[in-house]
């Protein structure tokens, strides 16, 4: 497939981004109607982010990794230091319509993307242009301290994200240990309910677990009406606490493990 030029207004780290994501798709053989079919977005939400018209959810990175078998680690570092550059570079030059700023990480200069409309692909486009002002959303942002774009590309080509101290929530360090908060955008497709976060349906998630998975499990668990606390992407006491609750309402055995079948209870769409 032969790609169009990058837009000028991308910064170092959305272009690392987006280049990479494109290789992983032309390396793959898939086709823009196949990752529509295969991942929540549509095949127009694809040719923007494949194209840097729009910043990708953390959903669909992580979507195109898994399909590729790719790490998705680099790349929503990538994704993470594209967003703050971007919302900086807004808050350093406001303009009249600077509410609408964190919309346009990728493309400041670019108009918002329209989110009216009906059926499922809108929806799609409806949660990521909601996923883009959830300021508290911090997918896989890991405590790097960058001085300065190179630094971080030759991080990240390296292959080494390492954190050394402990995240927001005072949970143990580790590489990739998640900081800050997640959200919950909701889109269902399907008979799947999503949450914005990790679109795994049989990854196993535990006690200690940290990322987006986590996250996922927290929200997918407030949508049935349970506690675990804050969306921070840490598997704690109490999240362990609210699957089991789960687990026993639905007469799974309650071992507060997040496998394929408590997954299929926390993503059933009622």
């Amino acid at each position: 497939m032969r790609w169009r030029e990058l837009p000028e207004t991308l910064d170092p780290n959305g272009r690392q981004l987006v280049q990479e994501l494109r290789r992983l798709k032309d390396h793959s053989g898939l086709t823009l109607q196949m990752l529509q079919a295969k991942t929540p977005f549509s095949g127009s939400s694809w040719e923007r982010y494949l194209n840097g018209k729009v910043l990708p959810p953390a959903a669909a990175v992580e979507a195109l990794a898994g399909l590729t078998d790719a790490d998705a680690s680099p790349l929503l570092a990538l994704r993470h230091a594209a967003q703050e550059s971007g919302t900086t570079r807004e808050r350093r030059h406001p303009g009249p319509d600077a509410e609408t700023a964190p919309q346009r990480a990728l493309a400041p200069s670019g108009p918002p993307s329209s989110s009216v409309g009906l059926g499922e692909d809108r929806e799609h486009d409806l949660g990521e242009d909601r996923e883009h002002d959830q300021k508290q959303e911090r997918v896989h942002g890991v405590a790097l301290s960058v001085v300065g774009g190179a630094l971080l590309l030759s991080a990240v080509v390296s292959g080494w994200l390492i954190v050394d101290r402990p995240n927001a929530a005072g949970h143990p360090a580790g590489t990739a240990t998640e900081v800050g908060r997640y959200s919950c955008v909701y889109v269902r497709h399907g008979d799947l309910m999503l949450a914005g976060n990790s679109t795994t349906s049989s990854h196993l998630v535990a006690l200690n677990s940290t990322g987006p998975d986590v996250a996922e499990v927290q929200c997918l668990l407030r949508r049935h009406h349970l506690s675990p606390g804050d969306v921070d992407g840490y598997f704690g006491k109490r999240t362990e606490a609210q699957v089991k609750t789960l687990q026993q309402q639905d007469h799974v055995s309650p071992d507060g493990i997040v496998g394929e079948q408590t997954w299929s209870l926390l993503r059933h769409v009622e």
